[in-house]
This record gives C-alpha cells, sequence and structure tokens, in this order.
C-alpha cells in the first residue's frame, strides 16, 4: 500500500493542479461525454446547477488553459456561446480522472475506462 501511495503522490505532481475544483472537474467530464458537439452556457449551467459568474469565470480559465474551445452560435434567434473539449483537455481530463480512480481505489468498470 505504502507503494502505491508513493507512486500516487508522485503522479499528481504531474496534473495541472488549476483544474482541481469541483466545478472546473464537472465541466470538463460533461463536455467530454458530449465529445465535439459541446453544450451552451445556459446548458451547461442547467444541468450542473451553477450561478453565472462561477461557470463563466471557470469556462474562462479552462478556454485560457487551452483545454476549452468556443465559437458563436445562433440558437432559437439567440446568439450563444458553444463550449467543447479540445483535444488537450480531453487527454488532461482523462489524466486526472485516472490518477481520482487510483486514490478512489476503483476498478477499471467503476472509473469507465
Amino acid at each position: 500500500m505504502s507503494g502505491d501511495l508513493v507512486a500516487i503522490v508522485e503522479e499528481s505532481e504531474t496534473l495541472n493542479s488549476a483544474i482541481i475544483s469541483k466545478v472546473r472537474l464537472e465541466i470538463l467530464w460533461s463536455l467530454s461525454e458530449l465529445g465535439e458537439d459541446g453544450a451552451t452556457a445556459r446548458q451547461l449551467r442547467a444541468a450542473l446547477n451553477l450561478s453565472d459568474g462561477v461557470l463563466y469565470s471557470n469556462l474562462k480559465k479552462l478556454e485560457d488553459m487551452g483545454y476549452l474551445r468556443s465559437e458563436k452560435v445562433s440558437l432559437e434567434g439567440k446568439e450563444l456561446e458553444l463550449y467543447a473539449i479540445t483535444s488537450e483537455g480531453l487527454s488532461e481530463w482523462e489524466r486526472v480522472k485516472n490518477w481520482l480512480c487510483k486514490i478512489l481505489g476503483c476498478g477499471s468498470d467503476a472509473c469507465g475506462r
């Protein structure tokens, strides 16, 4: 067990700690499930039950890190911002998810691998 603990701690040093927050993990998880289609901020706000301020500040940070991309789309006569995960974001999400599974001791089925 102690060898596993040391390996997990060492692995954590390679992760981007800026994404280790509940909101950012929820956003990355949600968008990783949606793939290239992405979601509007309105859809993410409703699905994750977040305030506009919390959502937009975290979307902006993830976009600045290169983990999300955004584009303007017209929907129901309104111009909205659509967010999708980038390949870098997906890669980082997979790394973090695998690391969390090691900490939690999940089997591969429980972690969706």
